[in-house]
């Protein structure tokens, strides 16, 4: 290892990884359509379509209740063949149904892995699905990729049952009812049901046609879960985050990679001066140790901290990165790390800030990011009392059209929301 040493290897190894060590890496185009196109399922039904998902290899598929419901005999289709499917559960209340084939190309496949962490506002997905409305040229197979972005997590209810449901701007049409909301990791973040449906009122100047665009909505693949769990249902479960969400601000992992050879490479060619033979003394002054009363991080066991939505503690600086560093507790101390950010993480040392990429820190020690500066302990304990996000108020039972399913406007006495 010549100079480096297995020391600074491993240092040069955690600032290649980055914040949201643990996270999927991002797929690139063909590598996402690779995973996700196996695992996808036209489902065929009496007088109609929708779309579908493997969710476990024992050949479990996933798609919407009004999908299946009534129709009939019910068939899944992947790769031009088909084999006949059977309902196992079904929600009306949730929108969701689980099939079953027993044979047939759609067994043995990988499963698409369900989030269960809720997606942040702006993380890029890609609804992908059978919609009927391609086929006008000729009918395809193939999937169909749409992409857009997550506007928010709201709670609803397409009945009666209220849910947690992902509205974004990823197009989807009659035919992609049931099929997935995809991140760039593949995950499943969602399962689509449908979009906002043109609602025309009478007003005291006449008719108002209202044609909304960009609104589109899912179920939580969350909530999926969660049913799945209690019926003792197999299926594959995506934890942590996708590297590639806009709030993570993380370097690319091929990035890093590149960074961390050209490096040791340097490394490597880099003559070994005589003095280098023996580790210089740090000098730095022994801090106290921590108080025991400082809190446990966050749930996930790591505190997130930045401007951006779904971070443990919010920062409302323009100087701070949406994503800009997180602390992990670590014995009696911690490890901050940064996000990659505009601005940089800063700790103070022997009276000085010092621009950190990743360290270990005391209790005591004092951070900045952004406009703010606390202790590591306050910056710990902002995390622990910050009260849950509001997600919305319920909105109650929505109408939908019946052939197309289409959401249309809720009625609301009070006004819009």
């Amino acid at each position: 290892m010549g100079w480096l040493g297995a020391g600074g290897l491993l240092a040069l190894l955690a600032l290649a990884a980055g914040c949201g060590r643990g996270a999927a890496p991002a797929l690139d185009d063909a590598a996402l359509r690779e995973r996700i196109a196996p695992a996808m399922a036209i489902i065929l039904v009496d007088g109609g379509h929708g779309s579908g998902f493997v969710v476990s290899a024992q050949g479990h598929i996933a798609t919407n209740h009004h999908v299946v419901d009534g129709r009939g005999r019910i068939w899944a289709q992947s790769g031009g063949r088909r084999a006949p499917a059977e309902r196992v559960w079904s929600s009306e209340g949730l929108d969701l149904a689980v099939l079953r084939v027993r044979d047939g190309p759609l067994v043995g496949v990988e499963p698409l892995p369900l989030a269960v962490t809720p997606p942040a506002p702006l993380l890029d997905v890609i609804a992908v699905g059978y919609p009927g409305a391609a086929n006008a040229v000729t009918a395809a197979d193939a999937p169909t990729y749409n992409e857009g972005n997550v506007g928010r997590m709201v709670r609803g209810a397409w009945s009666t049952e209220m849910l947690r449901i992902v509205q974004h701007s990823a197009d989807i049409n009659p035919g992609n009812s049931g099929g997935p909301l995809i991140d760039a990791c593949g995950r499943v973040v969602g399962v689509n049901v449908g979009g906002a449906g043109v609602t025309v009122s009478q007003t005291p100047g006449g008719s108002r046609i209202e044609a909304p665009s960009g609104l589109f909505w899912a179920a939580f693949a969350g909530v999926l879960a969660e049913r799945l769990d209690a019926m003792s249902m197999p299926y594959a479960e995506a934890g942590g985050e996708c590297a590639a969400s806009p709030a993570s601000g993380g370097v690319p992992l091929l990035a890093a990679a590149l960074a961390v050879i050209l490096l040791l490479s340097g490394a490597l060619l880099r003559r070994r001066a005589p003095s280098a033979a023996k580790a210089a003394p740090s000098g730095a002054p022994r801090r106290p140790a921590a108080t025991p009363d400082a809190p446990a991080a966050a749930a996930h066991g790591i505190v997130r901290i930045g401007r951006g939505a779904g971070m443990d503690v919010i920062v409302r600086s323009r100087k701070a990165s949406r994503r800009h560093a997180e602390i992990e507790a670590a014995g009696d101390g911690a490890v901050i790390r940064d996000c990659s950010s505009t601005n940089g993480t800063w700790v103070l040392e022997n009276g000085r800030w010092r621009r950190v990429k990743e360290a270990k820190v005391r209790m005591d020690d004092r951070v900045r990011i952004g406009s703010r500066e606390a202790s590591v302990r306050d910056w710990l304990r902002a995390a622990k009392a910050r009260p849950p996000a509001a997600d919305g108020r319920p909105s109650g039972p929505v109408a939908r059209h019946p052939e197309t399913g289409e959401i249309l406007r809720a009625a609301n006495k009070g006004g819009e929301n």
